[in-house]
């Protein structure tokens, strides 16, 4: 027997291996046997780093992460798509366009722990990859390329799938650049024009002597020469104050992997072995931030968009391997403050979620907005209803326990769903209004 699928040899191999505990060992003691299988080991910070340098790329990137003056008709940042009291995002299903009159095909991602180490790709469908043995990046944009780049002066600075990352909203019509013809960095011929345009602002405009002595000192090569500041400067930066900012390892469950018994109660706990046994959610949600941030796969999401619509085909579009509708599996950490869920935000609380997956079939056939969902969008919205799209989205699924639907009785999904909403939220991270 040949079995291609990881996610069907991981359940596969769960079967012939997975230990069976027997019924005189505390509830503790099986979950901590399960997660040590499951190698969910404690999560722990990244070590404090009190260099100069360090310091002033925290600093550098935390202002240029808050600056309108990255957009093309500033009037946008990073801020406004990634905003703390929303959940590090938007909260929105799909996110607009910087004019405010559009949609966007997806939503912003949260930014909790995206510095995490194993954060390699980047995007919902991965169009952006770092690969930490070659030093190497896949991009949207061919001059960042491969082991020899058009523009090395760019991805010698860059030194993650996050730094990588940053810089491609900043070059989006939609997202921050705007319509040819509303601003000079719009009107660039293309990306590379367009990053130096965007750094030739933050150098010469307003605080421009901030951001030079700033970039000096983070970077200490650009010394005496402002003409050596690039875009990727300003990636490295932005993304080591976004991966210092943004952890959060104090949930319970986090205190939990860390060896306090006392730090989830019985339901939480009771949930968290839905999680992994009935619910066989691990399958995808691996490691202690429940993704390991590299895995891509099909859970039969209900496709919508603005009229007319047509399929996202997620990693497809990217990666001629992968089928459609594939998606980067998001981490679940301070999954209560990140709604609504899914890439398109199909979903708008986590019961809505558990539902789709204890029954995809029946939900992918009966999805519907609401009027009062349809009027949060800036235009008309169109769903799938086309039957042969929506099995199209259904055989797309290749974990057959999620094709089947989970099953879970109505005590099993409140409990996972307290696990969920409760367990994996990091009090400091929950807005003080």
């Amino acid at each position: 027997m040949k079995i291609n699928h990881p996610i069907i040899m991981f359940s596969f191999i769960t079967l012939l291996l997975y230990p069976v505990f027997s019924e005189a060992i505390s509830l503790d003691e099986a979950l901590r046997e399960k997660l040590k299988f499951f190698s969910v080991t404690p999560y722990e910070s990244l070590p404090e780093n009190t260099s100069d340098e360090f310091q002033s790329k925290v600093v550098l990137g935390h202002r240029l992460f808050l600056d309108t003056n990255l957009s093309g008709n500033k009037n946008m940042s990073c801020l406004t798509c990634h905003d703390p009291m929303k959940g590090t995002s938007d909260g929105l299903a799909l996110s607009q366009t910087e004019d405010g009159l559009g949609i966007l095909r997806r939503n912003s991602s949260s930014l909790y722990n995206v510095g995490d180490l194993f954060n390699t790709f980047m995007f919902w469908d991965g169009r952006v990859q770092y690969h930490p043995s070659t030093k190497t990046f896949t991009t949207p944009e061919v001059s960042l390329n491969g082991s020899n780049p058009y523009s090395p002066e760019i991805t010698k600075v860059l030194t993650s799938a996050l730094a990588a990352q940053a810089l491609f909203p900043l070059v989006s019509h939609e997202e921050m650049r705007g319509k040819k013809g509303d601003n000079e960095i719009a009107d660039a011929s293309n990306n590379l024009e367009a990053w130096d345009r965007i750094i030739k602002r933050v150098t010469t405009e307003s605080s421009a002597q901030t951001y030079i002595n700033l970039f000096n000192r983070a970077f200490p090569e650009t010394l005496n020469n402002v003409q050596k500041i690039n875009i990727g400067h300003a990636g490295e930066a932005m993304a080591t104050f976004m991966r210092k900012q943004f952890q959060s390892n104090s949930s319970p469950f986090h205190l939990y992997l860390k060896g306090d018994n006392n730090a989830m109660n019985l339901q939480q706990k009771n949930g968290l072995l839905v999680f992994i046994d009935r619910g066989n959610c691990i399958a995808c949600h691996q490691g202690n931030l429940l993704s390991n941030n590299t895995f891509f796969t099909s859970v039969g999401v209900p496709g919508f968009g603005a009229k007319p619509f047509s399929p996202d085909r997620g990693r497809g579009e990217v990666a001629e391997k992968f089928k459609d509708f594939f998606f980067k599996t998001p981490s679940l950490i301070n999954l209560s403050l990140t709604a609504p869920y899914m890439h398109n935000g199909a979903f708008k609380t986590i019961r809505e979620v558990l539902n789709h997956y204890n029954n995809v079939r029946h939900s992918l056939h009966h999805f519907e907005l609401s009027d009062e969902r349809k009027k949060e969008f800036p235009v008309e919205i169109e769903t799938i209803t086309n039957m042969t799209e929506i099995n199209k989205i259904f055989n797309s699924i290749q974990a057959m326990f999620l094709k089947r639907g989970l099953g879970l009785s109505e005590t099993e999904l409140n409990d996972l769903e307290v696990f969920l909403s409760e367990a994996l939220t990091d009090p400091k991270w929950v807005p003080v209004h």
